[in-house]
């Protein structure tokens, strides 16, 4: 085996442009591949850091399956890529092939020969893609620590990552390039030194208005290369990680914001005791701190006296007003009885676990608050809703179960998205909060008031201080909770280019195979007096025709995903928003495809002494 890895070697060194257009487009490849997976997982560890600890555990749900769903999307299309690059490169070869087996040689020969060949390209291809990759990891690396200069970073070296990537790749590529060779070899020599066509001529071709150029491309008449369903597929994979990154990513992220907004409300004006505020409204910032027991929420003098309440509500810049009654106080896990459908039994479920919260109690009618919540309406006193992350930590499954504290039960009717102290937060009604705490009113006032203009805020402001109260601006904060919703999408954005870069690359190694395997068409085109645009729109064409017929769909598949797999009630900013962002991807696939084409058709007009087999002279 060992001549036949050197014979094979040198071999590939005496056709260095064509080994080295291949070692090339397989290199880069792999080097975007492995730059998107890595750097990929490095964003899902950083949003998972921002979404797992503090005030921010509630917005876990948002980030992890949309990361998680493009890491699955990069490893696959690693995979593809490599595989169909090195089985579209044994394809190419079936002429040589057939020539060695004209000649008389063995099928084993033959077979380890081009197999040789085929694991030289792949070894050395995925040494330096995985080098490059790892080259280009560590810069954006770099870039993500100048964009969140507050993490910590810690570095390692992600071995275990790339070893699993390495392991996809060689099994992929070494069976990918077995299929092509095994095939051509079991041929006759006549039918692998033919041509590799298609056995359907179409009658009708995707852009015959275009031109003639376009239709010898389109139409499939005899042109199509083996391999073609897999750059397709590679090519449908790369468009769509782009696309749910785009088109995804701002449903994602329109839909975080629509959610903050609900739970807070807008033009909100909240007055109450300025300390009590001041520890509300931190616990409700997401760079804020979770809340403690070292400051008391029902202090007497925290409570609204109700001459105050009647002036504001006699304001003419007040739209509606909410009175709301906050506590922090210790909770605990109530379990509750299900029936198992297999031991045809009821069980408890709960360990009866402890742990401190944020209570409001606050009128379910009159709420200023339209939370998106899993469950059921509150229809008694003695339900309540929890946050995300209080369910998550504390409860089983909270929606058979119940919430304790103060020596009174409430049965947990849904959970709710919830900012307030990192969705550590429970809403009862107001009035039951009251009977547990033997309060007679509230400590909270929200009024919506019809701007924000000075004017409002002076006489609100001026309202309060005459009882001894302040005000918070409530829009403040939550501006600021949408600005950092923003800043960690921002960080994803590089993953859609990375992801065009990608398809960009199968797209223009797909096209150097097509052009090298029929290079002698193109010649005696030429010859005949066809012209050299007449050849690039040809070429252009074939680009176009692939890059349409697996992004179209790639597109509209990403934009269902994301609608209605990635978020629930998912919001889009605008009526507009879908079918333009689906057109400017559209857009920038066309793009690439034009690019792609460009160093092909570069290539093939500079080498006009190009020799494609490996048996001329």
């Amino acid at each position: 085996m060992n001549e036949t890895q050197d014979y094979a070697s040198t071999d590939l060194k005496r056709r260095p442009f064509r080994s080295g257009v291949v070692l090339l487009s397989m290199t880069t490849s792999v080097a975007s591949t492995v730059f998107l997976f890595l750097f990929a997982n490095s964003l899902l560890d950083v949003t998972l850091l921002f979404t797992s600890t503090g005030l921010m555990q509630s917005l876990s749900v948002f980030f992890e399956a949309f990361i998680w769903a493009t890491l699955l999307l990069v490893i696959v299309l690693g995979g593809v890529v490599v595989s169909s690059t090195i089985s579209m490169e044994m394809v190419s070869r079936r002429k040589d092939i057939g020539l060695m087996k004209s000649i008389g040689s063995l099928m084993d020969t033959i077979f380890d020969h081009f197999m040789a060949q085929a694991v030289i390209l792949l070894l050395a291809s995925i040494v330096l893609g995985v080098s490059f990759g790892t080259l280009f990891y560590l810069i954006g690396m770099g870039w993500l620590a100048s964009m969140a200069p507050g993490l910590e970073y810690t570095f390692q070296f992600p071995f275990v990552q790339i070893g699993l990537l390495v392991g996809i790749y060689l099994f992929l590529g070494y069976f990918a390039s077995q299929k092509p060779i095994y095939d051509a070899v079991h041929e006759s020599p006549i039918s692998a030194l033919n041509p590799d066509i298609g056995d359907r001529v179409r009658r009708v071709g995707l852009f015959d208005s275009f031109g003639l150029p376009f239709r010898i491309a389109t139409r499939g008449t005899g042109r199509r290369v083996k391999g073609m369903r897999r750059t397709l597929l590679s090519l449908f994979l790369g468009v769509t990680i782009a696309s749910v990154i785009w088109i995804g990513g701002g449903i994602v992220e329109t839909t975080t914001d629509a959610y903050i907004t609900r739970s807070m409300g807008t033009n909100v004006i909240a007055v109450g005791n300025p300390q009590l505020l001041q520890q509300y409204y931190n616990a409700y910032t997401l760079t804020g701190s979770v809340l403690d027991s070292n400051f008391s929420f029902v202090g007497s003098d925290s409570l609204l006296p109700t001459s105050l309440i009647q002036s504001l509500e006699d304001n003419s810049h007040v739209e509606s007003l909410e009175s709301r009654l906050v506590h922090y106080t210790g909770i605990r896990e109530l379990p509750g009885i299900i029936r198992n459908p297999t031991t045809n039994e009821y069980e408890w479920v709960g360990q009866n676990r402890t742990s401190s919260c944020l209570i409001m109690g606050i009128d379910w009618q009159e709420t200023e608050s339209t939370w998106y919540y899993e469950g059921l309406e509150p229809n008694a006193t003695n339900q309540a809703w929890v946050g995300g992350t209080l369910a998550n930590q504390v409860y089983e499954d909270p929606l058979v179960q119940s919430l304790a504290f103060g020596g009174f039960a409430f049965d947990i009717q849904a959970v709710a998205f919830e900012l307030a102290n990192g969705g550590m937060v429970a809403m009862v009604d107001i009035s039951a909060l009251q009977t547990v705490l033997d309060l007679d009113g509230a400590n909270l006032l929200l009024l919506r008031v019809d701007s924000y203009s000075e004017e409002a805020i002076s006489e609100i402001e001026s309202l309060a201080e005459d009882y001894g109260f302040g005000i918070y601006l409530q829009d403040e904060i939550l501006n600021a909770n949408l600005g950092i919703i923003h800043d960690i999408w921002f960080l994803l954005q590089p993953l859609s280019v990375m992801a065009l870069i990608g398809a960009f690359l199968n797209l223009m190694n797909y096209l150097l195979v097509s052009v090298f395997s029929r290079f002698r068409d193109y010649k005696i085109m030429r010859s005949i007096g066809a012209t050299p645009d007449f050849i690039v729109k040809t070429m252009i064409a074939e680009g176009l025709d692939m890059g349409l017929k697996s992004g179209v769909p790639a597109v509209l598949a990403a934009t269902l995903f994301s609608v209605y797999f990635l978020v629930p009630e998912a919001a889009v900013p605008s009526v507009l928003y879908l079918p333009a962002s689906m057109t400017v991807m559209i857009m920038f696939l066309v793009i690439v495809t034009l690019l792609a084409a460009i160093p092909v058709y570069y290539i093939f007009n500079r080498k006009s002494d190009l020799q494609v087999s490996e048996f001329s002279v």
